[in-house]
């Protein structure tokens, strides 16, 4: 009789629920290799493909069997090792994230985090990353994710920031014209978009108006898509039903904006840590949203 290590199921049920290699290695402290390694070893004891590589990672009819099968087998070890060891990871941990993370990996990332560490609450705020740091300053927050400049002497940990490429976003029909001023769709001022955005406008000497601020990114995806203008956005946020493009024949080339992670290593919560653990995961592997 065959016997299944619980580490493969656990690297398998990572992998689906993350939605990648990479991902699931950060979150697992392997490399993509091992990652790579130990799902040959799972297909090789089952004797079947668990896995279909391509543009998108998906699950063969097997793989999903055993995806069920396995999450079963992890809630059984995982609540026995509780029981008797008394390892309970228990928390409340306050995050506060900008609102283009609302429609990324946020909400499928805090439904596996869930799932694994069920005793850990997540409160999640979200607002314009000004006013998430502010308030970051002010303990309001345990962890927080903002836009923010590139800063190109960065020494942190290479984990905690992801640098993301700036794309004009329209309506798939909407033409900007040369014969009149620019329409912005735009968060409020003290957004890092909005200010990369107007300082390059202003440097080429491109007339402008601001057509419609929100503090809401549905909002301003609602603008959009009515055609009443264009907004910028990183272009792992911007979603398919959308056009989006880092130039036009009449924009300028946009630059490039980073993914903040930011915590309190030295007071840092052992249930904050495993949510840390999940966001690095989030932002190592963001991919553009489908509508």
């Amino acid at each position: 009789m065959k016997n299944i290590p619980t580490e493969l199921l656990r690297t398998f049920v990572t992998i689906k629920d993350l939605g990648g290699f990479t991902s699931a290695g950060i979150l697992l402290g392997r490399s993509q290799p091992a990652i790579s390694l130990q799902i040959k070893k799972l297909e090789d004891i089952l004797d079947t493909k668990l896995l279909l590589r391509g543009p998108q990672l998906t699950l063969t009819a097997d793989g999903e069997n055993v995806y069920q099968s396995a999450k079963k087998i992890l809630e059984l070890n995982d609540s026995l090792i509780t029981k008797l060891t008394g390892e309970n990871i228990t928390g409340k941990v306050r995050l506060g994230i900008p609102s283009d993370l609302e429609l990324a990996f946020l909400p499928k990332a805090l439904k596996s985090f869930a799932t694994i560490y069920p005793n850990i609450s997540v409160e999640v705020d979200c607002e314009i990353s000004k006013v998430i740091r502010q308030r970051y300053q002010q303990h309001f927050y345990d962890i927080i994710l903002i836009m923010e400049p590139v800063d190109q002497e960065d020494t942190r940990d290479r984990r905690d920031y992801r640098i993301e490429q700036l794309e004009w976003v329209m309506a798939p029909d909407y033409l900007p014209s040369e014969k009149e001023n620019i329409s912005l769709i735009a968060y409020p001022q003290g957004c890092v978009y909005r200010s990369i955005t107007e300082n390059l406008l202003a440097t080429h000497k491109i007339p402008y108006k601001t057509a419609y601020t929100s503090t809401s990114l549905l909002g301003l995806l609602s603008a959009v898509e009515a055609g009443l203008g264009i907004t910028v956005m990183a272009r792992s946020m911007v979603p398919s039903r959308v056009r989006s493009s880092s130039r036009t024949f009449i924009l300028p080339q946009l630059g490039t904006v980073c993914i903040g992670l930011y915590y309190k290593q030295l007071e840092i919560s052992t249930a904050a840590q495993r949510v840390v653990d999940f966001l690095r995961s989030g932002i190592a592997n963001l991919e553009k949203i489908e509508s």
